[in-house]
């Protein structure tokens, strides 16, 4: 974003333009969609995931039994969580619902979380009870830490790999007979209410959402799994969670923490939404005064709410048990389990993803969608909706004079000490212009990069927000750029569809460009501006 610094807990009201009608909203949430799945290193497609699921019982209650599972998302990496069996399934093919957990100390081993899939699976619900990276048995990514530059390049973040972990067990439920995969649905409070709207977001099959106590327009979340670079470039929560329409939304709010403001601006935006759907029956609010938990009265809204989607025989309640009793059973790994001996930790972690990443790169550009949707991947890159909103960007100061320049037949723009004479030679009108200094992040803010461009980004869009005002005025337009300079100018040429004369580039050291590995650097890069 350009202008002031965003952060994480300044206001994000959504745009009332975008539900101006069906049509624009139908744009701009493909569009989002497409962005989210980019900024969360989703695209392009990464290899199918192996889905290995490891699973041992733990224990037999009243109605319901548990199960230690680990499910293999990457080769070699777990989800670890509880599968929560019902003794009588509500139907031949019952419904499950996902439920990741948020930041609290017991992680899914608190009160709230345990009963509320004790409850579920009573009523014939399967529920699927999963940690966050680095919580609980998750063992093999810290949860906090920084997420390094070359982290941010490829696409990798906590974020990202938790949507993908939720992904996978969406998918894995999906595959089991005894599921109905027209019944799925997720739900959690605070962080895993982020986890659910994310899910939910890039992924239009799961059939309903409950994000509990998260969902504002004064803070988009506070943690470092919530807050991958380029995420929330132009839309915040309450858009992102706007996506979930027209299937069915229970929105539980709370007026002792952020999304106090649910009332007054949260939900009148969803119900607008809702209504270009003509499904505001799918859309719910609960709001409590109780401060940033679950407790018992949101539960029952949340009981009755799934009773109603999912026609349950029968309302879910709360067991009647001592919740702690069953924390042992909840661990995964131990005899029963043992936790792989050779499963990859740490960085390995990260150069596991990437391997992958590079593989499913390599197979992207053999498709038919490649171009359109590298250059859409590079739009995100550049914090834009639409290619067009570049012309609202204000020109550099040291570019102000070459919007004066008159009509051309041929007109090659070239920045800095980029060679020229190939293009004098053929008559073309040379505007030669500076090369923008390269500066660092004006900002020690951990999650900038969530929320604003990062200065590379933000000379690569300048230089785009030219290019188009400059593409009118002749019949033939190229741009001439050297260095790193190259890489900045190709991302604004692959995405104008301008032709670029890229010489010896390189970049002095890595440029902070988010997700720039993850299309494929340089190689995709070229590909699509010498072939503009």
């Amino acid at each position: 974003m350009l202008g002031s610094e965003r952060t994480h807990d300044a206001p994000y009201p959504p745009q009332e333009g975008r539900i101006a009608s069906r049509a624009r909203w139908d744009a701009f949430a493909r569009r989002l969609r497409t962005h989210l799945r980019f900024a969360l290193g989703l695209t392009p497609d990464l290899l199918p995931a192996p889905l290995r699921a490891l699973r041992a019982e733990s224990h037999r209650g009243d109605g319901f039994r548990i199960e230690r599972f680990a499910l293999e998302t990457l080769p070699g990496f777990y989800l670890t969580g509880s599968l929560f069996i019902p003794e009588t399934p509500a139907g031949k093919r019952a419904p499950a619902m996902l439920q990741p957990h948020g930041h609290f100390e017991q992680g899914r081993f608190n009160e709230a979380d345990v009963l509320r899939a004790v409850a579920l699976a009573q009523a014939g619900v399967y529920v699927l009870s999963y940690d966050m990276v680095g919580y609980n048995d998750q063992f093999q990514l810290p949860h906090w830490g920084a997420e390094p530059l070359e982290w941010r390049r490829w696409g990798f973040s906590r974020a990202g790999l938790q949507t993908w972990n939720s992904l996978c067990a969406f998918e894995w439920l999906r595959r089991q007979p005894e599921i109905d995969p027209e019944r799925i649905g997720c739900s959690g409070i605070s962080g895993g209410g982020t986890q659910t709207f994310l899910l939910s977001a890039v992924e239009p099959r799961l059939s309903c959402a409950a994000p509990v106590k998260m969902v504002s327009s004064i803070m988009q979340g506070g943690c470092v799994c919530e807050n991958a670079p380029l995420l929330r470039l132009f839309a915040g929560n309450p858009e992102v969670v706007a996506l979930v329409a027209p299937r069915p939304l229970l929105l539980i709010s709370d007026s002792g923490d952020w999304t106090r403001d649910n009332p007054e601006v949260v939900a009148p935006y969803l119900q607008r939404v809702y209504r270009l759907f003509r499904a505001e029956s799918q859309f719910q609010l609960a709001h409590y005064s109780e401060g940033h938990q679950w407790g018992a009265a949101p539960r029952r809204a949340y009981y009755e709410w799934l009773a109603r989607v999912w026609s349950l025989p029968r309302v879910p309640q709360d067991p009647a048990l001592q919740w702690e009793s069953l924390v042992p059973a909840l661990r995964v790994w131990g005899d029963a389990l043992p936790k792989p001996a050779d499963a990859p930790t740490g960085d390995a972690v990260f150069r596991l993803f990437q391997q992958g990443a590079r593989e499913a790169v390599a197979r992207w550009r053999r498709t038919r969608r490649f171009e359109t949707e590298a250059r859409e991947a590079i739009l995100s890159m550049l914090g834009l909706e639409r290619i067009q909103d570049a012309l609202n960007d204000p020109i550099p100061e040291a570019w102000q004079g070459a919007l004066e320049t008159p009509k051309a037949a041929r007109r090659a723009v070239v920045f800095g000490d980029a060679r020229a004479r190939r293009y004098e030679r053929e008559g073309y009108a040379i505007l030669r212009l500076p090369e923008l200094p390269r500066v660092e992040t004006p900002s020690s803010y951990a999650y900038f990069a969530t929320y604003n461009l990062t200065p590379d980004a933000a000379r690569a869009r300048a230089m785009l927000g030219l290019l188009l005002r400059l593409k009118p005025k002749a019949t033939r337009l190229a741009a001439v750029a050297q260095g790193e300079w190259g890489v900045l100018c190709g991302l604004a040429c692959a995405v104008a569809q301008i032709p670029l004369d890229a010489q010896e580039v390189a970049e002095s050291s890595p440029l902070d460009l988010p997700c720039y590995e993850r299309i494929g650097g340089w190689e995709t890069v070229q590909r699509l501006a010498s072939g503009a």
